[in-house]
This record gives C-alpha cells, sequence and structure tokens, in this order.
C-alpha cells in the first residue's frame, strides 16, 4: 500500500513537470517568436497579421516563414533542454535538499526538491504571463480588440458613393496600366532625394516620379500613408480601388470561399466595366490566394492571368515554382504580350499587374539581380527599380502609349524592417508615380498629405474622367483643389 502511494506520488509529480513543462515552452515559443518579429518587422495593424495567419498557405511563399523558423527553433529547444536539465533531478525522490528552519516553538525540515518545484511552477506561470503581456504590447492587442467596440459615423458624413455622383469623360478616356510594385516605399532612395540610403536604390523610379506626377507631402519624392485596412496586399489592392479600407473578418484571406466579395461597394473595376474597358489583372502567383480573383472578377469582370494561367499558356514549366510563383522578369514579359493584345481588341483596356519579387522577408533573388550590396534585399529592390523602368520605355514606344497612363504605385510599405531601419511605420510612405496624365494637378504635388484611399478617384481622373465634387469613396481628387 506504501509503495502504490509512492507510485501514484511519483507520477502526480511527473504529470505536474510535464504540464509546467509545456506551459514554460510555450512562454518561450511566445518569447522568442515575439522578439523574432520585433527584430524583423514592424506592423501596427493587428489587423493585417491576422490576415495573415490565418490565411491558407497554398499560393504563399513558402521561404517568408523560413527564417524565422530557423532562427527560432534553436533557442525553443535550448529553453527546453534547459527546463528538462533542472526539472529531470528535482522529480527524482532520492533529491532531498533538506533544509532546517529553527522557530520559537521548534525545528522542523522542509522539503527543499519540493520547496524548488513549487517556485518553478510558480516562475513558469509567471513566464508565461510575462510573454502574453510582451505578444499583446508587440501586437497591439489592446488597440485592436477596442477598435471592434468603437462606432463611427465617418461613412454617413464623408464617404461618397460612386452611383451617387456624375463621372464622365471630356471626349475619350485614356488606357490603364496599372502597376502595383511589391512593398515599395520612397525610403529606399537616398538621402538627398527624400529617402534613408547613402546610394539610392531605386535610381530609375526616382527619376520617372520627378518626370512626370508623383504626389508627396514634401519637396522630396514621396507617397502615400498607409492607414489601418491598407497595410498588406490585399488591403492595399482593395483600397486603392474603393476609397475605403479592407475591412472584412480576420479570416479574409479566405475570402475566395465566399460567392460575393464586398458586394455592395462600387470599385475603380466597376467603373471602367459600366465605360467599356477590356479588364485583366496579372500577378505571378495563386491569383486565389486572399480572394484576389474573386474581387476582380465579380468588380469588373477581369480576366485573371496567373501562374497557372502562365503554365497553360508555356510561359513557365509545371515543375516551375519559386518563392510566390515566377519571378517578375515572368511576369513583365507575360505584360508586354497581354498590353498588344488588349490594345489590339481596339477596345479601352485596364492592364493591372503585380509584382513580387521584394516580397517580405529578404526578396527573392532572380537570375537578373547583381550583387552590389552586402544586402540580398538591397538587390533585389535595386533589380526590381530596373525591371519596371524598362517595361515603362518599352511601354512608352508603342503605339498605344500616346492614349495610355500608366500609374505606379507601391501596393504598401515593407512590413519588415530591413532597409527602413530606425524609422517608425508612420514616418514612411508608399511610392506613386502616374505617368502620362490627362490632366495637371491643381495645386502643387509636394503638397499633398494623403493615403491610399485617395488614388482611387485621382487614377479616374488621371485617366480623364471628371468627378462630380472630387471625392469617390472616402478618397480624394488629388488633381482637383480639395483637401484630401
Amino acid at each position: 500500500m506504501k509503495r502504490n502511494r509512492k507510485v501514484k506520488k511519483q507520477r502526480r509529480g511527473i504529470a505536474s513537470a510535464i504540464i509546467f513543462g509545456i506551459i514554460f515552452l510555450l512562454a518561450a515559443f511566445l518569447y522568442v517568436a515575439c522578439t523574432w518579429y520585433n527584430d524583423h518587422y514592424y506592423v501596427t495593424d493587428l489587423q493585417s497579421i491576422l490576415f495573415t495567419i490565418t490565411s491558407p498557405l497554398k499560393g504563399t511563399g513558402g521561404e517568408s516563414f523560413a527564417p524565422a523558423f530557423k532562427e527560432g527553433l534553436p533557442k525553443v529547444f535550448l529553453a527546453l533542454l534547459l527546463y528538462c536539465a533542472v526539472a529531470i533531478p528535482l522529480c527524482q525522490r532520492r533529491v532531498g535538499l533538506n533544509i532546517g528552519i529553527a522557530t520559537k516553538k521548534k525545528s522542523r525540515t522542509i522539503n527543499g526538491a519540493k520547496l524548488l518545484r513549487r517556485i518553478g511552477a510558480v516562475l513558469c506561470v509567471i513566464a508565461l504571463v510575462a510573454s502574453l503581456w510582451n505578444v499583446s504590447e508587440s501586437l497591439g492587442i489592446r488597440e485592436y480588440l477596442t477598435t471592434l467596440t468603437q462606432r463611427t459615423t465617418i461613412y454617413e458624413v464623408y464617404y461618397v458613393d460612386p452611383l451617387s455622383v456624375s463621372i464622365t469623360e471630356d471626349g475619350k478616356a485614356k488606357n490603364l496600366i496599372y502597376i502595383y510594385l511589391e512593398s515599395m516605399e520612397t525610403t529606399y532612395a537616398d538621402i538627398e532625394n527624400g529617402g534613408i540610403h547613402d546610394d539610392n536604390l531605386i535610381p530609375n523610379l526616382t527619376q520617372i516620379a520627378y518626370d512626370n506626377v508623383s504626389f508627396s507631402p514634401t519637396d522630396k519624392l514621396g507617397g502615400f500613408r498607409n492607414l489601418r485596412g491598407a497595410t498588406w496586399t490585399m488591403g492595399g489592392l482593395f483600397s486603392s480601388s474603393t476609397g475605403v479600407p479592407f475591412s472584412f473578418p480576420v479570416d479574409g484571406n479566405s475570402m475566395d470561399q465566399y460567392e460575393n466579395f464586398a458586394s455592395g461597394i462600387t470599385t475603380l473595376g466597376d467603373i471602367l466595366q459600366q465605360k467599356g474597358y477590356n479588364q485583366e489583372f496579372l500577378c505571378g502567383s495563386n491569383g486565389d490566394f486572399a480572394g484576389r480573383k474573386s474581387f476582380y472578377q465579380q468588380h469588373g469582370n477581369f480576366q485573371v492571368f496567373d501562374y497557372f494561367t502562365a503554365i497553360e499558356k508555356g510561359y513557365v514549366e509545371p515543375s516551375h515554382y519559386v518563392w510566390w510563383g515566377f519571378e517578375d522578369f515572368y511576369l513583365y514579359e507575360i505584360a508586354k504580350d497581354e498590353v498588344l493584345r488588349l490594345a489590339a481588341e481596339g477596345e479601352p483596356f485596364n492592364l493591372t499587374m503585380l509584382t513580387v519579387d521584394t516580397h517580405p522577408y529578404g526578396g527573392y533573388f532572380c537570375e537578373l539581380c547583381e550583387n552590389e550590396y552586402d544586402s540580398q534585399l538591397a538587390n533585389v529592390v535595386k533589380c526590381a527599380d530596373r525591371q519596371a523602368a524598362e517595361f515603362v520605355r518599352w511601354c512608352q514606344q508603342q503605339d498605344f502609349y500616346d492614349d495610355t497612363v500608366i500609374v505606379i504605385v507601391g501596393d504598401h510599405i515593407r512590413q519588415d524592417t530591413e532597409l527602413v531601419e530606425g524609422l517608425h511605420y508612420s514616418q514612411r510612405q508608399a511610392y506613386n508615380c502616374i505617368i502620362n496624365s490627362d490632366k495637371q494637378p491643381q495645386q502643387p504635388e509636394n503638397s499633398r498629405d494623403f493615403t491610399t484611399q485617395d488614388m482611387f478617384p485621382t487614377v479616374l481622373s488621371a485617366m480623364g474622367f471628371d468627378i462630380e465634387g472630387d471625392r469617390l469613396g472616402l478618397g480624394t481628387d488629388m488633381f482637383s483643389d480639395k483637401q484630401t
């Protein structure tokens, strides 16, 4: 009987050690993950984080997660070894560590091992609570939960429904080539041009901006701010096309599973479809990811040309898959063929395309990239700059160019900290440039403090459309004299 009690007691001790071991391991995992995130990313919008981590991994660049596992797993394993090194001896019955304590009334002996086990259990719980608090502060969980209960009248007061105002063209409006450059921001430029680097990583895009229309809050290269709901790719695509932030449930990256994608809103694609435009969305990844295919097909009847379409048409081999699908140099070659096809159809067209090589973390070093810098991402950004500029030059040599507006924007600013060290998220701006605009700004270009949402009416205006009241959604036409 006595032996059975000892066995049961020992089993309870082992079970407790396992339970608190799991607690300690969870605390270590959260601490390591949060530390890695703080060192490499700066995203203040928890919605975008939830949007990403709740999305299916199919269609994503798996390499984006590799550095986190590579750096984090050894530390978590070390924490596990540390716990085992302490817990296993303390669970042994032969380790007494008895401590004698004398009081006024009597002397007694305390089992030191039992005391240490209890202290260790308390410390494990404290470690978990501290790690959870660290996660909350780093990701802005309290602020996010607060927003869930907030109410606003901004839509009742400020939102302009595109169906409620006239959108007309004086003559024939221009075609549109809309280029979303992944994570492209003006911080990459040199200090002289408004960036933070000694060497300009985007010299071609900088010059293109100076030679054309590029809105900025300063007299140097600048761009637009990313408000909540526009800090990741789908949020940026949606906000710049609708004039409102992406504000769906946190499983929004699974929007492809829904029959209707934002059916109650009128988008840039909807308007151009009504105007008789043939439209296409081109990307080098899985078009279904984040509901992009559903969004563009349901709002403008876009043809969607993605990674799988490229395989079907023979641009890449079925076995070819890198990063998120295929490299941007394939994307630009496909874009050339597709824009020539659209131009030959004789109807106005809109080719919208999304690059991916500069996506966090580290970017994708393709065969066109050069080793100019120690940082791989710096080399990738420089390569992206050259490819975008070459595509623009090619367009300018084509017959359709005179009747076409080219819009180049960053889909959002970088979500990691590489190349943007030392700057707060709010100090950085996404790149913007409008080439061959049908209008000129009524206010100086370098006096505009604006957001992603303002691109919606501004792009339509650049194409030659006149917007009653100069506002759509929550956005303002920056070619007008209205304040954003």
